[in-house]
């Protein structure tokens, strides 16, 4: 029974060191934008089968109009997506500076024990500031789940601790018994001896008594008395020595289980030990991976920021040249005929942006089959749990994938190939840049 429990402390004792990574506090998620500022508070520990309070937070920093916030929340598990919570928050059709509202938010995990289940949640918020669109998302990983909590695992691991400490204790008092019976035993021993050499004494005095029978016959009858009455104690002792013999034997024996015992109690500590040292090294990897996957998140953040701020100057450059073109239509043909060419010069620009975009951001059409199999910079990933592998940062910059991007999976000749879907920003660009050319013919016509 005893080793039964401490087989169970080491267990638990792995286990929580495996889950000693995962903190146990509420955790939260907040951002502060120039329009909004937006804070959710959820805990990061979840158990199967027991229900849970989400709160949300928003206040608007400038006068917003079509305000709507919508929250997704997934339990992932076993490789696939459930949706646990998917509505719309918060609806507003206009809201002044300072306004806050809270919500609140319950949801319950399945009671379940599946393999490594966690909550998933992404938030999209969607408003327009004079009149002008803007939006917000954000997709994070919400809780772990487990079938227990971190306290509960303590809660256990002590109280076996406690176990495991009791049984020392009562090892060493069966120590302690065990050395005073020792110390019995010798005593007896000395006592054996001391009665051994008192019935050879005995003996003497018995042939002595023997030769003096026919002087001293009348003293023969207390002799004969005193030679049984020795004779009785002398079988008394022989009776309690084999009492003795064999009390001793059975000590030897729970000694000896004692022993046995305790080279097993060393065993399982050892391999505790072992077990520890592996859980720390795996620890220390994950550790490093995850700050290279967020290092390489950092860089395509900025970068795709970059590449937005870009769009959004050339689209404002184009609006200030069409309103400029209408302004001017009933001018002279040669001032039309001027705007005309800045028109065209820019409607160039947005095109050659629109060509270098596509150059450095996607990846070119499939040729040949050379042309799939890649340019030869090969990159080994690791397949993660689900089925995921991780896109390199330095591939994603020259493709200029982001986070949220679509991408294509395709496979066939043992080899699989994946392409970038092409963007709804560069589609619209190169729209823009159509209207414009019709724009310019059609006024050309009109100014003939």
């Amino acid at each position: 029974m005893r080793n039964r429990e401490l087989f169970a402390l080491s267990w638990l004792g792995i286990l929580l060191l495996a889950v000693a990574t995962t903190p146990i506090q509420a955790g939260g998620y907040s951002v502060v934008e120039n329009d909004v500022e937006v804070r959710m508070d959820y805990p990061v520990e979840m158990v199967t089968g027991n229900c849970y309070t989400i709160t949300f937070w928003m206040k608007a920093s400038q006068n917003l109009t079509d305000l709507r916030a919508v929250l997704t929340i997934y339990y992932h598990v076993d490789s696939a997506a459930n949706i646990l919570y998917d509505k719309t928050i918060v609806s507003e059709g206009s809201v002044a500076t300072g306004w806050t509202t809270s919500k609140t938010i319950r949801i319950c995990i399945p009671d379940a024990r599946p393999r490594d289940p966690y909550v998933r949640s992404k938030l999209q918020i969607y408003y327009k500031v004079d009149g002008v669109q803007r939006g917000l998302s954000h997709e994070w990983y919400m809780a772990i789940v487990r079938s227990q909590s971190y306290e509960n695992l303590e809660s256990q691991i002590d109280e076996l601790r406690a176990k495991i400490n009791n049984l020392c204790n009562e090892i060493k008092k069966l120590e302690r018994q065990l050395a005073d019976k020792e110390q019995e035993l010798e005593e007896l021993q000395g006592s054996y001896g001391a009665l051994l050499s008192s019935y050879s004494s005995l003996m003497e005095k018995y042939q002595q008594t023997k030769a003096e029978f026919e002087s001293l016959s009348k003293d023969y009858e207390d002799l004969e008395e005193s030679y049984q009455s020795l004779r009785d104690k002398h079988q008394a002792t022989i009776v309690e020595l084999e009492k003795l013999r064999s009390r001793y034997e059975m000590l030897m024996k729970n000694y000896d289980n004692i022993e046995e015992r305790y080279q097993s109690l060393l065993g399982d500590y050892q391999t505790a030990l072992s077990e520890l040292s592996t859980y720390k090294t795996m620890y220390l990897e994950l550790k490093s991976r995850h700050e290279n996957l967020q290092s390489r998140h950092e860089d395509l953040i900025v970068e795709a920021a970059g590449l937005r701020q870009k769009i959004a100057d050339l689209e404002q450059e184009y609006g200030e040249l069409n309103r400029v073109y209408q302004a001017t239509l009933g001018e002279s043909s040669l001032t039309r005929n001027v705007l005309f060419a800045q028109t065209a010069a820019v409607i160039v620009g947005i095109g050659l942006y629109a060509l270098l975009s596509r150059k450095f951001m996607k990846p070119p059409a499939k040729r040949s089959e050379s042309a799939a199999e890649g340019n030869g910079e090969k990159k080994i990933q690791r397949i993660l749990s689900g089925r995921r592998i991780t896109i390199p940062s330095e591939v994603a910059a020259k493709l200029g994938l982001k986070e949220g991007d679509q991408i294509e999976v395709d496979y066939g000749n043992g080899v699989i190939l994946v392409r970038p879907v092409k963007e709804a920003g560069e589609r619209s660009l190169e729209k823009m840049g159509t209207q414009t050319e019709e724009k310019s013919t059609s006024g050309e016509r009109e100014g003939s």
